[in-house]
């Protein structure tokens, strides 16, 4: 690997401790946190430590498939769900949360 290139890799992953730290820090606002999380998310898919499937996960259509945390504490915890299916993900995710 070149320097450069061996550079922007160690950037990229420093980077990835900084928002993964930032998504555990419970004295932040939630909405940092979630932001951080999602962040982190496509870090780890864009470093290979996350792997995007072709087809949805749950009714594996081939469409564009969209990053679903369950829980944002667990920030490379994630599922490719297509559009619909993150819907009814997100709702299964409040539901559960009221009850």
């Amino acid at each position: 690997m070149r320097k450069g290139r061996r550079n922007r890799h160690r950037a990229l992953l420093a980077r990835l401790q900084r928002h993964l730290e930032i998504s555990l820090d419970s004295l932040k606002p939630r909405r940092i946190r979630t932001r951080s999380a999602r962040y982190a998310a496509a870090l780890g898919e864009r470093l290979g430590l996350i792997s995007r499937p072709r087809a949805c996960s749950w009714c594996r259509r081939h469409a564009r498939l969209e990053r679903h945390h369950w829980d944002y504490t667990e920030p490379l915890n994630v599922t490719f769900l297509c559009d619909e299916c993150h819907v009814l993900a997100d709702a299964m995710v409040v539901r559960a949360a009221s009850a």
